[in-house]
């Protein structure tokens, strides 16, 4: 273990991808900027959520406002997962009673044959997610800057539904009666996102997580089929240039399913303690939780300061841990137990 050299946060988080181990880990929040911040709520009623998502410098101000509160060893880009599903044809829109709308759906050949001819388009369509990274990592020179994207069977599942779902019916009737043609646009889906990734990279991200939150709808053993493949080929495009970590939400009693994508870290949810995900398949893999995020909402700060401390103590001994939760933080999350977690990792010895 490291504990003469103190890093900064972003020689913390490569060194720990790497395997070096030090005291404590690198540490973040998904959905860190967000509804649970006063200064954010302000901040999207003058603007809205896409007019933050479209706007380069109101979007670094979202992603800072919990690093001045919490000082967080990474920051994330403020984006949405879907700017993707737009810059390829199919826009979306917020509905008037919550959740998202896509003013067009996947339908049939003809709207396959459009993404894959607007894939050449990503890179000028999304360029104000380039000027937002390009601002960040800016901003933040000693800090850990994340990019993501959506898993192409996450993408797919909205562009096909058109809305957000349970389960996704569309999908896989669309993947069971049309294999070829969902095949198709899975390629084109995962060539588009290597290539918005690939802009990420050179705007100076440390990594990239990518998002597959619709993972667990595949049957139980048919994830590498219907999505793995796709995701594994996305992080090989990529080359090497940069950290991944992989995000599929209750998929931990699957991890065998999901751990053979060539990722450097894998983010799991709180089903599962990560030392018993460590060496699934006879290899250690690095990890990346696992707080349930119901304690944010639900706990008092000093059980969440315990359950922060279990987790850490649980991989310390293992490294290649970066603490976060095991989903996103929820709007209901209380600031004086987000303050809790980041002493408790702040101060693990």
């Amino acid at each position: 273990m490291t504990e003469n050299f103190i890093p900064d946060s972003r020689e913390l988080f490569h060194a720990t991808c790497a395997g070096v181990r030090f005291t404590r880990p690198p540490f973040w929040m998904m959905r860190q900027a967000g509804r649970y911040l006063p200064e954010y709520r302000q901040l999207k009623e003058k603007y809205g959520f896409l007019g933050i998502v479209q706007t380069p410098e109101v979007a670094v101000e979202a992603a800072l406002q919990p690093m001045r509160r919490f000082d967080f060893d990474c920051a994330i880009i403020f984006s949405d997962i879907l700017v993707v599903s737009e810059a390829l044809g199919f826009p979306y829109k917020f509905k008037d009673a919550g959740g998202i709308m896509l003013e067009r759906k996947i339908r049939n050949a003809n709207d396959v044959k459009e993404v894959r001819k607007n894939i050449g388009a990503i890179r000028e369509r999304l360029s104000y997610v380039a000027d937002n990274a390009r601002l960040l990592h800016k901003e933040l020179p000693k800090k850990a800057v994340l990019g993501f994207c959506a898993a192409p069977l996450t993408l797919a599942s909205y562009m096909l539904e058109g809305e957000g779902s349970v389960d996704f019916p569309a999908l896989k009737t669309f993947a069971k009666e049309s294999p070829e043609l969902f095949g198709e646009l899975m390629d084109s889906l995962a060539e588009a996102l290597a290539e918005y990734l690939k802009m990420q990279i050179e705007c100076g991200v440390d990594g990239i997580q990518i998002f597959d939150s619709h993972a667990s709808i595949t049957p139980e053993g048919k994830f590498d089929e219907m999505s793995g493949q796709w995701v594994r080929g996305i992080i090989q495009a990529l080359d090497g240039r940069t950290r991944t970590i992989f995000f599929a939400p209750k998929m931990s009693k699957r991890f065998s399913e999901i751990s053979t994508l060539g990722a450097d870290i894998y983010s799991v949810d709180d089903a599962c303690k990560l030392s018993e995900l460590r060496s699934c398949g006879g290899q250690p893999y690095g990890l990346q939780g696992n707080l349930n995020p119901d304690l944010l909402s639900t706990s008092t700060p000093d059980e969440v300061s315990k359950k922060t401390h279990e987790i850490i103590a649980d991989m310390s001994m293992f490294g290649r841990h970066i603490f976060n939760l095991g989903h996103g933080i929820k709007p209901d999350a209380k600031i004086e137990n987000v303050e809790a977690l980041c002493s408790a990792v702040k101060n693990f010895k």
